[in-house]
Parts: C-alpha cells; structure tokens; sequence
C-alpha cells in the first residue's frame, strides 16, 4: 500500500455562542475542516482540522511531497520524515499542527486496513473511559457559571472545569466558591488560568484554591517558562496540569523531567499526532504520571482507552465537541463517560447531510479577540 495524496476538504461552519477564556475571546461562526490522506488501495484516511490558509499550504505542499509514495505502516519513518524535512522552520506550532493532521489521518488508514478499532490496534487497555465537563466560561456571569456546573453533574459527569484568570484575583476566588458550594465536594472541581498568570501571582492564588480541594491547577502560567511552572508546583499541594500546546516528546520531557507538571494533557492533534502521543504517555507512565489529553474528545476517547495511564477526556459541550456535528454515529458520552466506537480506524464518518448543512459560509465570520495579558509587570 502506498499513500498518493492528500486532500483537505471544504471547510464546515457552526455558530458559537460568546467563549472566553483568560486568553482568547471567540463568538460567531467557527470553521472545521478534514484531511484526507488517500492511498493506492482506496483506503483513506482522515483526521479534523480547524483550517487557515497557512495550515493548509503546508498540507498540500511540503508534506504531501514527503509523504506521497510512503507505506502508511512505515509511520515512525513517515513521521521521521515529515519532522526532519520542515526541522528548520517547524520543530512546534503550525508546523506541528500539520504533521499531527497527517499522523492521525495515516493511524486511520491503517486501523482500516487491519479492520480493526484504534483503541485495539494501541493495546485494547479498556473500551471505557471517564469524561470531565469542560466548560469555555470565563465571561459568563456567577450564575450562568452555577448553572452551566450544575447542569454537568446533572448529566452525570463526577469531575467539572472552569475557568479562571480575571483581573482581579478576587473574582476568580468567587466564582469557585460559588461552583463549588453549588456542586459539593464529591465532585473533582478543576480549574484553568490559559498561562496568563505570572509566577508570583500563581504561587499565591495556589495557596488560596487549596481549601476549596481543587483537583487540578491547569497552566498557572506560560508553559515555556518551565522554571516558573516548576516553582508554581512546588508550592502548593493542588498537581499542575498542562500543556495542551507543547509539541513532541521533547517538549514533554522536559516539563516532566523538571517537575512542571503532574498531569499531563497531550494533545495528539498538536503534539504530533498519535505517534508522538504514544510515546509521550510512556515518558508520562515511567514517571507515574496521568494522560489526560486536552479537547478532541472524538480522537482521544480510544487514545485514553489505549493508555494504561489515561485518566480522562475532555468534553467541551460549547465548542469542540461540537464537531460531532459532523458525524454519523459521533461518541457522546453517557453519564460521564466516552464508550470507543467499533468501526475500524479511529471511527469518523462525516456526515453528507451535514456537509450540505454546514458548508455555506455565513455573512458573519468568526471572530478570535486576545484578551490583555495581565501577568507583566506582575500583580497581586
């Protein structure tokens, strides 16, 4: 079998409602897209996007010259190939995203091509795995925030996220007061600050979310300050988790190997796809410690049920799970947990009714504000 192209399809659009975090501020409609990476046997492989111009360049020119003509069983060389080819300019971030684009579209084919579910090609641990609600909701008011957390658990999920990363601290510990008197102790409450927080700031608002048994402290501040991160967890008793935008094993071990985190949220559909992601819950698992990735609940629930060292999916009711949408037969979990499909490959199968729904670009685009960045010089 040999890969002969690769394709990125039309780009699919949904209207979200306001989403904020400490970081980014998004409303109107967003667009998701899917490449097709096709082979010689007609089997094809795809694997979500959220598409740019720049993103879908590098797809359709320099990595579709690497990988054409490449076995999709050959993937530690394929993936080899496509690092070290764009190393120069690549190495993280859009580059990254484009390689894992790829990587989790080649683990399709061949979970196709054996006729058997990703969960089970990666070491069928369990076919199960427990979700957290994850809520997009630092503009939402105290009680839309009660309400939204109440509504998770009403639906079954035990664990809970929010938020914070306010201009005033004191605001962030009132809206966790708030959910947490709302919800009660029985449930894992976690919190995330989005990396805007400077170290001193983290340190002290660690000490303050102590009582309210916070079950992770997600991105406290900027994950390539690994030195901050690591000071951050060494003052409180609450883990640090991160970074849903590291890339590769390199970038893993050394947030781990440093002591930066103590949950560790690989995104396979930016760290490099689910080659890298493998080998990242390995380094995570010598160390004793959880995967919990980050988003792309349709991609990470057979990842998590692969690991031995998975502990939860994401699921974000707002935003990315939206991508559902888009599918026949999506995972949807059921009172708190994501049951891994059955079909071979990772189980994607767009929806023709919804391409014709979703694929007539709206008047409005969507818009991505940055909120300020609040940690220089730093407060509190």
């Amino acid at each position: 079998m040999k890969i002969v192209d690769v394709k990125v399809s039309e780009p699919l659009f949904l209207t979200l409602r306001p989403l904020a975090d400490a970081r980014n501020y998004v409303y109107g409609p967003r667009s998701w897209a899917f490449v097709h990476v096709l082979t010689d046997e007609g089997i094809t492989g795809i694997s979500p996007i959220s598409p740019s111009n720049e993103l879908i360049a590098l797809l359709n020119g320099v990595l579709k010259d690497t990988i054409v003509g490449e076995d999709p069983f050959d993937f530690e060389k394929t993936w080899d190939k496509m690092y070290w080819r764009t190393y120069g300019g690549g190495r993280r971030g859009l580059v990254l995203l484009a390689i894992s684009a790829v990587d989790i579209a080649i683990w399709d084919i061949i979970g196709k091509a054996c006729g058997k579910p990703i969960h089970k090609l990666l070491g069928g641990y369990r076919v199960r795995v427990p979700a957290y609600a994850s809520g997009i909701n630092l503009n939402f008011t105290v009680d839309e925030l009660v309400k939204q957390s109440i509504e998770f658990v009403r639906q079954g999920f035990k664990a809970v996220k929010m938020k914070i990363g306010k201009r005033d601290p004191k605001e962030d510990l009132e809206r966790v007061k708030a959910v947490r008197d709302a919800i009660g102790y029985d449930i894992a409450l976690m919190v995330d600050v989005n990396g805007v927080w400077s170290v001193n700031t983290a340190i002290t608002m660690a000490k303050k979310l102590e009582r309210f048994e916070i079950y992770w402290l997600e991105e406290p501040v900027p994950v390539d300050n690994i030195d901050g991160l690591a000071k951050v967890a060494a003052s409180t008793d609450i883990p640090i988790a991160g970074s849903e935008i590291e890339n590769t094993k390199y970038g893993f071990k050394e947030l781990i190997g440093r002591n930066a985190i103590e949950i560790v949220q690989a995104d396979a559909t930016i760290c490099g796809g689910i080659t890298e992601f493998k080998k990242i819950a390995s380094i995570a698992e010598v160390a004793g410690l959880p995967m919990c990735p980050h988003c792309a609940d349709q991609i990470h629930t057979p990842l998590t049920a692969a690991t031995p060292n998975g502990l939860f999916v994401e699921y974000m009711p707002d935003s990315a799970s939206r991508i559902a949408e888009f599918l026949v037969n999506p995972i949807i979990p059921k009172n708190g947990e994501m049951e891994c499909s059955n079909r071979p490959g990772i189980g994607l199968e767009i929806s023709e009714e919804a391409v014709k729904k979703y694929s007539v670009k709206p008047k409005m685009a969507g818009v991505l504000g940055l909120n300020p960045r609040y940690q220089w010089p730093p407060f509190g």
